[in-house]
């Protein structure tokens, strides 16, 4: 325990093996419960974690029977941590990528500054940059303003590091069933604890990286995944927080972008293929009028940008 409050952590595996020993032992004695999730590993890693030393009454080895994804295999373990009463539950991947010693980072603002749910950033710290592989460091730029528009935290970065801690009470109020259960699990809590206007916190983490980390996932096919489930998060958050819940001066600037946006791509577009079709110069008041709705359009966006911000739960 922590100044008296109980602490979980949940741990999906899946292709670790063996290494999966040298893990739990490293996991701090503050720690009141692991739920280890083999998630049908095909290494066996449940099986293997039975020879830790840690008690039964401290670590449970949940066989998933079927595999669910890295979400939905943690999904299960926030059950049972509810279940448990547990006042702050942990998730970390037992690939040894993330230090265990780190997890009272991530607890202690939960506990001592009203913060509801905080998460590894591995670009705090500049000297672990140098170490990150380049394929996710550019990734992860792309990915991480992706996720600002779909969760509304514009102050978060590395939306996609599983490093994370949640208090229960806020925990109890998320819909399991609508947060995605494979890859895409850590943005789409971002997007669900914003719909809660939960108070997230960014904290810096160190992160060892090998070879073949990345073995389990397709990169192209997981990059089209998350690009289309931000989009689809970005108009489902701008909708509900805008619109349905709320007509503001936001709501005023989205709309005035949206329609804008279409009148510049019909009317101003339409004008030009069609004279270009011509081979002859549009009319001074076509070129203006499109002129217009393009300048509109940015400016509504540019303005938007900046109340949506303003709008950040953290703020």
């Amino acid at each position: 325990m922590i100044s008296n409050k109980k602490i979980s952590v949940v741990i999906p595996v899946y292709n670790v093996g063996e290494t999966i020993i040298n893990f739990l032992s490293k996991i701090p004695d503050y720690v009141d419960k692991i739920y280890l999730i083999d998630d049908c590993c095909p290494l066996g890693t449940g099986e293997i974690a039975k020879k830790s030393s840690l008690s039964p009454s401290k670590l449970t080895i949940i066989f998933n029977k079927k595999n669910l994804g890295v979400g939905g295999a943690v999904k299960v373990g926030y059950e049972k941590c509810l279940l448990d009463n547990s006042d702050v539950v942990v998730k970390i991947d037992g690939d040894n990528q993330m230090d265990p010693n780190q997890i009272e980072k991530l607890v202690d603002p939960i506990l001592s500054r009203n913060i509801d749910y905080s998460k590894g950033n591995r670009f705090l710290n500049m000297l672990e940059i140098e170490n990150y592989p380049s394929i996710r460091f550019y990734g992860n730029i792309f990915l991480s303003f992706m996720s600002k528009l779909s969760s509304g935290y514009w102050d978060i970065y590395d939306p996609v590091n599983g490093f994370t801690a949640i208090k229960s009470s806020v925990l109890k109020k998320l819909n399991f069933n609508k947060i995605d259960d494979g890859y895409y699990f850590e943005s789409d809590m971002l997007f669900n604890l914003y719909l809660l206007k939960g108070k997230v916190k960014d904290i810096p983490v160190n992160i060892k990286y090998f070879k073949n980390s990345i073995k389990n996932m397709n990169i192209i096919k997981e990059s089209f995944n998350f690009f289309f489930k931000n989009l689809n998060r970005t108009f489902k958050r701008l909708k509900k927080t805008y619109l349905l819940n709320n007509f503001s001066v936001g709501s005023f600037f989205i709309s005035s972008f949206f329609i804008n946006f279409f009148l510049t791509i019909t009317y101003g577009g339409y004008n030009y293929f069609y004279h270009l079709f011509l081979t002859k110069f549009a009319p001074t008041g076509v070129v203006l009028l499109s002129s217009i709705f393009l300048l509109l359009t940015i400016l509504s966006l540019m303005i938007f940008l900046i109340i949506d911000n303003l709008n950040n739960p953290n703020k």
